[in-house]
């Protein structure tokens, strides 16, 4: 082998076991070993959706835009619906201890109003996301949609339903002021 291919070699086997753990330099002046570099986590590949929303949720907007250049629908929707399902489960808290303040006399005369209030505000909520859910898994499908084209566009169809659920809370905890 000629030098040249030697040094080559030899490059590329350091550059290996430094990029594997298997060996590592010393920062100079410090003695110590550098950390490592937090692994890039590729979300498009991330199983269940919550989990794929919340690794969205951290990256950069600079990088979702890029994203989102490169496949439409593959990643702003889970990172606002990470965001969104946040939002939706507060306002939803807020609805709830409102509605409780304001109903609360209503429990001298009847005992489980409160209590039933509380069970239909979660119910009501339980119900929409299921319907959410479903029509959003149809939608893609009933256009005829790929399955990999399918789950982004869930996922937007998810974002906008979403969206609409917490305009129509927030008209809700407006009665409450």
């Amino acid at each position: 082998m000629s030098k040249f291919t030697l040094l080559k070699h030899a490059a590329l086997v350091t550059a290996l076991s430094l990029g594997c753990g298997c060996a590592s330099a010393a920062r100079p002046g410090t003695g110590k070993a550098p950390e490592p570099a937090a692994p890039e986590e590729d979300c498009l590949v991330v199983g269940d959706t919550q989990t794929r929303e919340l690794c969205f949720s951290r990256k950069p907007e600079a990088e979702i835009e890029e994203c989102e250049r490169m496949r439409p629908f593959a990643c702003k929707p889970y990172r606002d619906m990470h965001r969104l399902d946040r939002e939706l489960a507060a306002l939803t808290r807020d609805l709830s201890a409102r509605a409780q303040k304001r109903y609360a006399a209503y429990a001298e005369d009847d005992a489980a109003y409160l209590g039933d209030l509380s069970a239909y505000i979660d119910a009501s909520g339980e119900a929409w996301a299921a319907s959410r859910d479903a029509d959003c898994l149809l939608e893609p499908f009933a256009q005829g949609m790929s399955r990999r084209e399918a789950g982004g566009l869930t996922e937007a169809c998810r974002v906008e339903r979403t969206q609409a659920r917490i305009a129509r809370l927030k008209e809700i905890v407006s009665t409450f002021k």
